[in-house]
């Protein structure tokens, strides 16, 4: 099972690295919402140009965004047949014996196929270059006032947080038991598609169990060391901007207004 499209977070010394986690966040959230907005080509080359410089400068490994993407054909491809069957906007550029392809399908495939690489790509740099601790601490710094309004904010980070630290051990336990039953004798690759999705149901119920198994003893391990949502929690790193957090948050916004106004 690929599991490069949640990245483990990979330390490194670089700038993007080094940037305040709470920049990386508001980075990425605007990101995602130009990557839909965006239509022109200029729009989504200027998207391009700074996913790669940020990708460059994070030193993340091409082959591991190439993974990325390639766990999301069988999304694109899907998405893909629907505009093709429903999209029947513009002008027809094939018309075949069962069925016409218009120009507003495959400008729509397109456009859906960019923004799906985009956003799996930046995911993966965001995680590959922020450790869960440091999205909780984000988190709480930047939605802190809403604990004003009885908001809990403390507890919503604090599930985030153990949310993304367990996606890679649930990744990793659903492999142990796919090569136990491999093992077996089962072969995961052979059948029809209704097949292959009936052999994966076994697996469920034993990553089912590990997973509940995993929870008890996370919440044994932080009662037994005193965890509370109610005591304000210290911090090991303390959070502070630094030019390139100011730059960067100057980029995302003059990015950002420049799509709106094109």
């Amino acid at each position: 099972m690929n599991n490069s499209l949640i990245s483990k977070y990979i330390p490194l010394n670089t700038i993007i690295h080094n940037l305040d986690p709470r920049t990386k966040l508001f980075f990425v959230i605007v990101y995602l919402v130009d990557i839909f907005i965006a239509h022109s080509i200029a729009e989504f080359s200027l998207l391009f140009l700074i996913f790669i410089t940020v990708a460059y400068l994070s030193k993340t490994s091409f082959n591991m965004l190439l993974s990325s993407v390639k766990s999301i054909i069988v999304l694109i491809v899907f998405t893909s047949l629907v505009h093709i069957f429903f999209n029947k906007s513009g002008s027809v550029v094939l018309d075949l014996s069962f069925m016409k392809i218009y120009s507003g399908a495959l400008l729509g495939i397109l456009l859906i196929t960019v923004r799906f690489i985009l956003v799996v790509m930046v995911m993966v740099v965001f995680m590959a270059t922020t450790s869960p601790s440091q999205i909780t601490h984000a988190i709480e710094k930047s939605l802190g006032f809403l604990k004003v309004i009885g908001v809990p904010i403390s507890t919503f980070a604090l599930v985030l947080s153990i949310s993304l630290r367990f996606i890679p051990t649930i990744i990793e336990e659903t492999n142990r038991i796919i090569n136990a039953q491999v093992s077996r004798g089962s072969d995961f690759n052979e059948g029809s598609l209704m097949q292959k999705v009936k052999k994966f149901i076994p697996i469920l119920i034993p990553l089912f169990i590990a997973t509940l198994k995993r929870a008890d003893e996370l919440a044994t391990a932080m009662e037994v060391r005193g965890y509370s949502t109610t005591i304000k929690r210290s911090k090991y790193k303390k959070l502070k901007y630094d030019k390139f957090d100011y730059l960067s948050y100057l980029l995302i916004i003059v990015t950002t207004v420049f799509i709106i106004l094109k």
